[in-house]
C-alpha cells in the first residue's frame, strides 16, 4: 500500500536469450502444424527462447492428443457399454481428452498463448515499439 518505502531496487528478472527453438523431429503432423501456427506469433511477441523447446514440444504433443481424442469422441458414442453388461459407462476417450486438455491449458498459460496470460505479462525490456500504438487514434 505504501509502494517501496525503502527504495530498494526491484529484483532482476531471470531471462534467456531470445530465439526460436527448432521443432523436434518426433512431433506428429498435428503437433507440428500447431508448432508452425504458434511459434511465429510467439517469436513476434518476443517471448520465445531456445530453452522453451521442451515446453513448446509438450504443449504441441498434448494438443495433438487432444485433437485425436476430440475426433474419437465426435465419431463414437459418448458412453460405452461395459463388458459385464452393467450398463453404460463413460467413453474411455474422455480420460485422454481431459488429461490432454489440462496439459494444453496449463502450458498455454506458461507460453503466453492465452489472452489472459498476455495481459498479465510484463513487456520485455528494450522493446519500445508497441504494435497497438495509435489503435485508438
Amino acid at each position: 500500500m505504501r509502494g517501496n518505502p525503502g527504495g530498494r531496487p526491484a529484483p532482476a528478472r531471470v531471462t534467456a536469450p531470445p530465439g526460436v527453438p527448432d521443432a523436434p523431429e518426433w512431433l506428429d503432423a498435428e503437433a507440428l502444424a500447431e508448432w508452425d501456427r504458434i511459434v511465429p506469433d510467439l517469436d513476434r511477441l518476443g517471448v520465445l527462447a531456445k530453452v522453451d523447446r521442451a515446453a513448446l514440444a509438450t504443449y504441441c504433443a498434448a494438443w495433438s492428443k487432444f485433437v485425436a481424442a476430440e475426433r474419437l469422441l465426435q465419431d463414437d458414442d459418448l458412453v460405452a457399454e461395459r463388458r459385464a453388461g452393467n450398463g453404460p459407462a463413460k467413453h474411455p476417450g474422455w480420460q485422454v481428452w481431459r488429461e490432454a486438455a489440462t496439459t494444453v491449458a496449463a502450458l498455454a498459460k506458461e507460453l503466453f498463448i492465452t489472452p489472459n496470460a498476455r495481459l498479465r505479462s510484463v513487456k520485455p525490456e528494450g522493446d519500445e515499439h508497441d504494435e497497438g500504438d495509435g489503435i485508438l487514434d
